[in-house]
């Protein structure tokens, strides 16, 4: 009689122990207090109250930006599965304003990130060819981002890609458009002065 009421007592122990391991994510998710909200996810998925005919993140880039405190963000719609957005940043060191870009495209699942017009290198220019070296030169040292040249019109962009293949990552999408920022405003006055001086 004893065993079975040992038995009967470990079940509902197991029981117990289940339902509490089931809950567990809900009470780590809860934040503290009742009244106190959970914060934000650091990830976004593809919703069902994405607006029809508008790519599935638009709305999350335009939430980050502003939360960012991106005044002059802009972002629009090109077409269904595309959107790009335009905002500026200034750089803490030289005091420049960069153009920043993101293109966004549900068809690559990635964000494009540039600073449009970084510099203008002709491919005749003088010092050029001291640029361009020194350009790869910081390619191979970036973990993030990377310089692109147009040899059709000499634009040198800052680029960085950012997939968004499975979700939309907050925290990421803040990191890039920051990182662009800051490593544009870093390397600006050496890479302008090799462009006109070559030193």
């Amino acid at each position: 009689m004893k065993r079975h009421a040992l038995s009967f007592v470990l079940v509902l122990a197991g029981i117990a122990i289940g339902r509490l391991t089931t809950n567990a994510p809900a009470f780590a998710q809860g934040g503290g207090d009742a009244g106190t909200p959970a914060a934000p996810p650091a990830t976004t998925t593809a919703a069902t109250t994405v607006p029809e005919g508008q790519p599935r993140y638009l709305q999350a880039m335009r939430e980050e930006l502003t939360a960012m405190g991106i005044a002059d963000a802009a972002c629009e719609a090109t077409d269904s599965q595309r959107a790009h957005c335009r905002l500026t940043e200034s750089g803490s060191a030289t005091d420049r304003a960069y153009e920043v870009h993101l293109a966004y495209s549900d068809v690559t699942d990635t964000i494009y990130a540039y600073v449009d017009r970084y510099l203008v290198a002709t491919s005749d220019g003088a010092h050029t060819d001291v640029l361009m070296r020194r350009l790869m030169e910081l390619n191979w040292t970036m973990l993030m981002g990377k310089f692109e040249w147009d040899p059709t019109d000499g634009e040198v962009r800052l680029a960085m890609v950012l997939n968004t293949d499975s979700n939309f990552d907050r925290r990421a999408f803040r990191s890039t458009v920051r990182a662009l920022a800051a490593l544009a405003d870093r390397h600006y006055g050496e890479l302008n002065r090799l462009r006109e001086s070559g030193r």
